[in-house]
């Protein structure tokens, strides 16, 4: 209702304004004091100007126009030198993934006004729950590696800085909408009433966005919703904001996929029928849109083909859908002391409940705990198809406080943050196929299978200072102490065998206390569009969720820590730019996949003494003409393994064998990623052709090419035109839009994941291991038109 509310609300309350000339005429003045007091309160978590560290600045007017594609913000962020972005339904909305300089989600922290918006257990950002997020924004700060403090997780790849949009002082209200390819479509509106008596400003949004998804049975629908208020003074302002997101996404996690001896799956039918012999014709024949939860291959009279799970009563399984709410409350307070002082302090509280219900087709009965079960006919029961819903609750609620001192020659900022989060995790069968089973295990209702209540607190407390040595010289240092205390108890989803046919829940009982302390320093050079500098830099990080429970009765993993050295120059004038940062960040006891399964079967996620990213980012542009500029960017690469051991699968994991690795490269990090954009613009009118490379990226630390995503390039097209027009209707302004994606319709996977084995008996030796590969394809071509209206 409250969603419904703002959307309807927002002509309303706009024309009332213009209708009824209620309001006093807001100037530029009342606009820039707004903005001025929105920097206070993301400035502590954005680097200072002049700050020694890579950075990449994404304006208002670029975050406007992408909001209008559906796609969620990773796949703007990949824009900017050395992201990767993805995501599992392959248009571009829903479940989506990023890196930065390899680096995954839970290794980038993310902030909104500077309050933290990771998972505190999962440590990620999770982007389908922050649909046309973009559309809410007035600025975001990308930086790479370590960068400046900030509140939350520590960053191993980068720092992503969200900056929401500043309220508009003058009536305003606008409605979109865009339509596109397999069905996605975008419905959204805005409103602001201005400046009420001088100070009051209310403002709110609602948007989303539905799509029938490329790979089959990701259908899903997510949006986000807006409410604030806000009150300025002379030299500070109160803002209360009311962030909501919704959504309900068709899952394709396991991919589409394909082994080298059984080359199927990938559109339904067999390499045989199609001619296709190997992985390599395959993946050039195209990756289809095979969906393994939400269909499964049959095999009768007629040879291969793909049916959709179906139900005991012969009813079709919909699809596998992960469900979650957010509410995001954020007060803050920007208080703009004098011309020296400045300080910031907000609270918030996010409550977020999810779930996923998945079909299991023909799985075991130990998965899930069960054992010495016999059918109507008196046989043991093994295997039947189950559905399991596994969800979560979470509770954060924390307080942010920031304060500033500027002069002539220093510019110095000191922060303190606390954080609580409370969470549950549960699981429960909702079905079961044998009707023994299903009265055995349902008869009162759905069957919880475990359950688990976790807690983190996360307080920190930092200092950063840069020092004006001269005109031209500046000093930086930067010190930050972290604590964090993580509590989880209860029963998880993973199960031993106690050896006589029975199986027992794996307990938890973990109880971890980590002090961090992150310092930083660097200097800088800066005169006549000449920039250099050069920095170091700690970040200290503890173990997710994931790297406890995965690990079975292991040892307790321990925290990875980072040492990242920067060094970058610049220069632009009002024709060219050039950029280029190198970077080496060295790794101790970082976080990966060994190839070795835990004694519950889970993938073991162990800490590896020495690993390193190095690089070099180069950007450039000019503008050719008045209307027409050139721009690029590369991020050029070495991620490696020092002195690996992988636990190489043999016979199906009836053996481990260690092979060992003195060099190997880090799974899914490019080595070659590359932007190019032209862009002309002339009056209203702009188009934009943008093409992006990635090269080969290793599914498994092991650099063994069979068991990789090949290379790949994509070319995009999009057209924009704003027109102002005569007030007709309230009308002032009309944005029309036209993107083109994958416009030369390339075949090509963004991620994947891999399993191989040594089958010697079966002719799989190591250098020629049984594997199979899931890939998350990309859709082909396709488009999206849109259509603003701003009144």
């Amino acid at each position: 209702m409250k969603k419904t509310f703002l959307f309807l609300a927002a002509p309303i309350v706009a024309s009332m304004v213009h209708a009824g000339n209620l309001l006093p005429a807001a100037d530029d003045n009342d606009s820039l004091r707004l903005e001025h007091l929105q920097e206070v309160v993301v400035r502590g978590v954005n680097a200072q100007k002049n700050a020694p560290f890579a950075v990449a600045n994404i304006k208002k007017t670029e975050l406007q126009s992408f909001a209008k594609t559906g796609k969620e913000l990773p796949f703007l962020f990949s824009q900017t030198p050395g992201i990767l972005a993805w995501s599992e339904n392959g248009v571009g909305t829903g479940t989506t993934y990023m890196r930065i300089r390899g680096a995954g989600g839970s290794r980038i922290n993310v902030t909104l006004d500077g309050v933290p918006l990771n998972s505190p257990e999962d440590q990620c950002v999770f982007w389908a729950n922050m649909n046309s997020y973009a559309s809410l924004l007035g600025k975001v700060q990308i930086q790479r590696g370590v960068g400046t403090s900030t509140n939350g997780d520590g960053a191993f790849g980068g720092t992503i800085a969200l900056s929401s949009k500043t309220p508009d002082s003058k009536p305003s209200a606008e409605v979109s909408a865009s339509y596109g390819s397999y069905n996605t479509y975008r419905v959204g509106g805005a409103f602001s009433t201005g400046l009420l008596w001088n100070h009051l400003i209310l403002d709110g949004a609602y948007h989303e966005t539905n799509t029938d998804g490329y790979i089959h049975g990701t259908q899903g629908r997510s949006g986000s919703y807006y409410g604030g208020l806000s009150y300025a003074g002379d030299r500070f302002a109160l803002r209360y904001k009311l962030i909501g997101n919704f959504e309900r996404t068709g899952q394709a996690w396991n991919g589409v996929t394909a082994g080298n001896d059984d080359l199927s799956l990938m559109d339904g039918t067999y390499g045989e029928k199609t001619g296709i012999k190997t992985y390599k014709d395959l993946y050039k024949a195209g990756l289809g849109r095979y969906n393994s939860l939400y269909e499964h291959l049959i095999f009768d009279d007629n040879g291969y083909h793909t049916e959709r799970h179906r139900m005991a009563d012969g009813s079709l399984w919909k699809k596998t859908t992960d469900n979650f709410w957010q509410h995001h409350h954020i007060l803050s307070l920007a208080w703009d002391i004098n011309e020296r002082w400045a300080t910031t302090a907000s609270l918030h509280y996010t409550h977020g409940y999810g779930y996923y219900d998945e079909f299991r087709y023909n799985n075991k009965l130990s998965k899930f705990g069960l054992a010495n079960i016999t059918d109507a006919q008196g046989n043991t029961l093994k295997r039947t198809d189950f559905v399991r819903k596994k969800g979560l609750t979470q509770d954060t609620y924390g307080a942010i406080w920031n304060i500033s001192y500027k002069n002539k020659r220093w510019d110095i900022i000191g922060g303190l943050s606390v954080q609580q989060f409370d969470g549950n995790h549960f699981g429960y069968i909702t079905y079961v196929k044998d009707e023994t089973l299903r009265r055995n295990i349902l008869g009162n209702g759905d069957y919880q299978y475990y359950d688990s209540d976790a807690k983190k607190f996360d307080g920190n407390a930092f200092l950063k200072a840069l020092y004006h040595l001269t005109d031209e010289w500046d000093l930086f240092a930067d010190a930050q102490y972290r604590h964090v205390s993580y509590k989880t108890d209860g029963v998880n989803d993973k199960f031993y065998d106690n050896g006589d046919g029975t199986y027992v829940n794996q307990r938890l009982d973990i109880n971890e206390k980590y002090n961090f302390f992150n310092p930083k320093a660097g200097i800088s050079f800066h005169k006549n569009g000449h920039q250099a500098y050069a920095s170091a830099a700690i970040s200290n990080r503890e173990p997710e969720r994931n790297n406890f429970t995965d690990n079975g009765a292991y040892p307790a993993p321990k925290a990875e820590r980072l040492f990242d050295y920067e060094a970058g120059y610049s220069y632009s004038n009002r024709e060219w730019r050039i950029g280029v940062n190198l970077y080496y960040m060295d790794y101790k006891d970082q976080f990966v996949q060994t190839g070795q399964q835990s004694d519950i079967g889970e993938n073991l996620t162990t800490n590896i003494k020495r690993s390193y990213r190095m690089g070099i980012e180069l950007s450039a542009g000019c503008n050719v003409t008045p209307w027409l500029s050139l721009e690029g960017n590369a991020a050029l690469s070495q991620n490696k393994v020092k002195d690996f051991d992988e636990y190489a699968s043999v016979n199906w994991d009836d053996d481990w064998r260690v092979i060992h690795y003195d060099n190997s490269t880090l799974a899914f990090s490019p080595s070659t990623i590359l932007n190019g954009f032209a862009n002309f613009h002339y009056r209203g009118f702009q188009a934009v052709w943008h093409t992006n490379f990635v090269s080969r990226q290793y599914l498994d630390n092991t650099e063994n090419k069979d068991r990789s995503l090949p290379g790949y390039s994509v070319t995009n097209l999009s057209f924009s035109y704003t027109a102002q027009v005569r007030k007709a209707m309230g009308v002032k302004g009309v944005v029309l839009g036209l993107d083109f994606n994958n416009i030369f319709a390339r075949r090509y996977a963004t991620s994947g994941w891999v399993y191989s084995s040594i089958v010697e008996e079966y002719g799989h030796p190591n250098d020629n291991r049984y594997y199979q590969i899931g890939f998350i394809p990309a859709a082909g071509f396709t488009a999206m038109g849109s259509i603003t209206l701003k009144f």
